[in-house]
């Protein structure tokens, strides 16, 4: 543009000066030569001054933008100017980490260093007009056809907390869910002073009706300070199987909390954040003398530490809470607090081939909140000597979990999932019912076909689950569930 208003003014000039010419010569009577010789003249100036124009332009910088064409905002991935470099992202993100593939997609969600993406090629993402914030719309539509042997405590989810004791053998159930249903906004702004900011949010259908819409993460993160709700600093965002299931491993720690985050890394591949997250005393107990109100005297506190490396990740995080409930007893009332404590160490990594496995374990006192299968039953903690010095302790809990993912060819994936979960009460407390949880087991196997890229997600799993109470009755369940997905954003498989 800035060319051709150049010619057209320098064009312009010459028209006026000719024109101005032959005046003069109406005017005067000059010769045809002369007039001649003139324009020769005017034009040697102008090419000149064009020559002077060309050499000013090549030496200053364009003041225009430079606006992005159909394919540099494409599916292939988004504005190229917000895009890094081809390839693996960050050493805080390897290979296996950004490429492990599960059925619920959770690792996409989760809060990286730096906000490094998974994707280092940005696929899905446009730009808002007029603006440097770059928006991908995700989530997906997922369909479960289940099948329950025996009378499942929950339909929609394998949780083996859930089922009923005593069971009435003879009756089965069956359910075609939409629940878990997902949608996710991912706003990112690529070119800020403190470098990538992140705001996301994304919901699902499991609220407290069969459809009711249910908030799963709404975080910011700049830099690498976060705020919002998210995976608990305490889990592994990588350590979930791949299962059609729902709910996942009954003896993982996984829990969405609002918190505040911070991280630093210690190296280029090893990282460190720090967390102070909502509390919530999960107690639960009520008799004629006691009745438990909960507390939160201080926010949970967090630490994890992890190691990244290209076939995989190690990780290790600690928990410190303050568990806390008003007690009664006769004259005697006051509010006890008791520490809660829990370690988790998981890993994932690379066997042969495409195939992996993932590994976990988390033991502690009070920590039964941040466990799966125990989260929510009140037995974080207990009321011992009763009569003379009511006081709370914190119950002792542990799990276990592993998976192993195995790809039959590109498009054709099975794994195969264990895990195991326990809380044990203190002996001393008489308030614990006899039908309290004790223990749990969790295990599943599934055939998962993709055939369309990473689109459409089909597949068929088999769960068995038990638990037993601390009367030492048992229940139990075999599953058979059938799943259809498809992501609302559509990906080729060989562009990924």
């Amino acid at each position: 543009m800035k060319y051709f208003v150049n010619h057209v003014i320098v064009g312009g000039l010459v028209l006026l000066i000719v024109a101005s010419a032959a005046a003069q010569q109406n005017a005067s009577g000059q010769t045809t030569q002369e007039l001649r010789d003139q324009i020769n003249q005017l034009q040697e100036q102008l090419k000149k001054m064009q020559a002077e124009l060309d050499q000013l332009e090549s030496t200053q910088p364009s003041t225009v933008p430079a606006q992005p064409t159909a394919a540099s905002s494409s599916q292939s991935g988004t504005v190229q100017a917000t895009a890094p470099a081809q390839g693996t992202t960050s050493p805080q993100v390897g290979q296996l980490t950004s490429t492990y593939n599960t059925f619920s997609q959770d690792s996409d969600a989760a809060p990286r260093y730096d906000n490094v993406p998974l994707d280092p090629k940005y696929h899905g993402f446009f730009r808002l007009p007029g603006t440097q914030t770059i928006l991908k719309i995700g989530g997906y539509f997922k369909t479960d056809f289940i099948y329950d042997l025996k009378p499942p405590g929950n339909t929609d989810a394998f949780v083996p907390s859930s089922i009923p004791i005593p069971q009435i053998v003879t009756v089965n159930n069956t359910t075609v869910s939409v629940r878990p249903t997902r949608l996710s906004l991912d706003f990112r702004i690529p070119s800020t002073k403190i470098g990538e900011v992140r705001f996301y949010a994304e919901g699902d259908l499991f609220g407290t009706n069969a459809t009711t819409p249910r908030l799963r993460h709404a975080y910011a993160q700049a830099k690498n300070f976060l705020i919002g709700q998210t995976f608990t600093n305490f889990m592994d965002p990588d350590g979930f199987p791949d299962t059609l299931d729902f709910q996942g491993p009954n003896g993982m720690v996984n829990l969405r909390n609002p918190q505040i985050r911070y991280g630093v890394a210690l190296s280029k591949s090893t990282t460190l954040y720090f967390a102070a997250e909502k509390p919530s005393s999960d107690v639960l107990f009520k008799t004629a003398e006691f009745d438990s109100q909960p507390n939160a005297p201080s926010p949970d506190g967090t630490v994890r530490l992890r190691k990244e490396f290209e076939g995989g990740h190690f990780q290790v995080a600690g928990l410190f809470r303050s568990i806390a409930a008003f007690v009664t007893s006769g004259t005697q009332s006051r509010t006890d607090t008791v520490f809660g404590w829990g370690v988790n160490v998981s890993a994932g990594f690379k066997t042969f081939g495409k195939d992996n496995v993932v590994l976990g374990a988390v033991t502690g006192r009070g920590a039964s909140r941040y466990i799966q299968d125990t989260s929510g039953l009140g037995i974080d903690a207990e009321v011992t000597d009763v009569g003379t010095n009511p006081h709370l302790k914190a119950t002792p809990d542990a799990g276990v979990d592993a998976a192993y993912q195995h790809y039959w060819k590109k498009t054709l994936r099975s794994s195969a999932v264990f895990s195991y979960a326990a809380v044990n009460n203190p002996p001393s407390s008489v308030l614990v019912p006899t039908t309290t949880y004790n223990h749990s087991e969790y295990s599943a196997a599934n055939l998962i076909w993709n055939p369309f890229g990473s689109s459409l997600h089909m597949g068929a799993e088999v769960l068995y689950g038990w638990q037993e109470l601390q009367n030492g009755k048992k229940g139990d369940d075999t599953r058979i569930q059938f799943s259809a997905k498809y992501n609302f954003v559509k990906v080729d498989s060989d562009k990924k």
